[in-house]
């Protein structure tokens, strides 16, 4: 009879393998939300409340750089408006914005993942 390995066998003998994409948008420390809340749609939009309140599943748009380069840096910057955020995004260097554009191609994924593959944004008035 076979002994039985532990659970943890697999996670030490085959370890989790990143995209080069998420090696570096998990590497860049100048985050102000963690990976997981940046990559994921947020709770609190309208959209989202107004799911929640009416018990609907209208499905939120992607999420590019631009919006998850705002949503980063309006946890920081309360008081500044997306205006002033832009012209910071405009000012940033290269290597910030491929951060951010790698974050967008993950949460791409995440959105294929938890809504499917057929999505097409559908402006509908609400």
């Amino acid at each position: 009879m076979s002994e039985k390995k532990p659970d943890y066998y697999n996670s030490v003998n085959n370890p989790i393998t990143f995209s080069s994409d998420e090696v570096l948008v998990r590497n860049y420390n100048n985050f102000n939300l963690t990976y997981d809340e940046l990559i994921n749609n947020s709770q609190n939009t309208r959209l989202a409340r107004r799911n929640e309140r009416n018990g609907t599943n209208v499905i939120p748009r992607r999420q590019n750089a631009w919006i998850l380069y705002l949503r980063d840096k309006s946890r920081k910057m309360k008081g500044f408006s997306s205006k002033e955020i832009a012209k910071m995004w405009n000012d940033e260097p290269k290597e910030v914005v491929e951060v951010y554009e790698a974050a967008a191609r993950l949460a791409a994924e995440r959105h294929i993942e938890k809504y499917g593959s057929d999505y097409k944004y559908k402006p509908e008035n609400l």
